[in-house]
């Protein structure tokens, strides 16, 4: 009878230290507390709307940075409604986006070009950036800035901006 009651409180003590380990939460809209994204850019998610691996690529070491950098980032909507990257703010500089920003829901956007041109930074290792959307909102996150050399060195050098009309 002891054997049976002490394999039941164990069982129990399991059972609840198991449960308390989950880390159950009502907040779904954050999808890095369960998958932490394996890049070297910044990260984010707001209101169904997650920005992946945002990175400025700079110039080559010793070199002088150039006056713009390409800023690369993946948009991903789970919203039920397309939204909007409306513009994009950097302290001590200007954001030029490539194109308007349309995101669909549930299409990644942004995977194989820079979505925005920046210019007039200073030499930095990262930048404080605010992602304004149409539906989601603000998002802010520090954006590393890379040194042009290895997987960095062979992509586009700056984003294409649409003309204005």
């Amino acid at each position: 009878m002891q054997t049976l009651r002490a394999i039941t409180t164990t069982v129990l003590c399991l059972a609840l230290a198991t449960g308390a380990c989950t880390g159950v939460s009502n907040d779904y809209d954050d999808v890095t507390r369960f998958h932490h994204p394996q890049n070297e850019g910044a990260n984010a998610s707001v209101h169904g709307l997650h920005l992946r691996n945002a990175y400025l690529v700079g110039g080559a070491p010793g070199q002088q940075a150039p006056a713009e950098l390409p800023l690369y980032a993946v948009l991903i909507s789970n919203r039920a409604a397309a939204d909007r990257l409306e513009r994009i703010t950097v302290q001590g500089g200007s954001v030029q986006l490539a194109a308007p920003v349309e995101l669909p829901p549930n299409q990644p956007v942004g995977v194989d070009k820079p979505i925005a041109t920046v210019s007039g930074l200073s030499t930095q290792s990262s930048v404080p950036m605010t992602f304004t959307f149409s539906g989601a909102g603000d998002v802010r996150v520090q954006v590393p800035v890379k040194e042009r050399v290895g997987q960095f060195s062979s992509v586009a050098p700056s984003a294409s901006p649409s003309p204005t009309p």
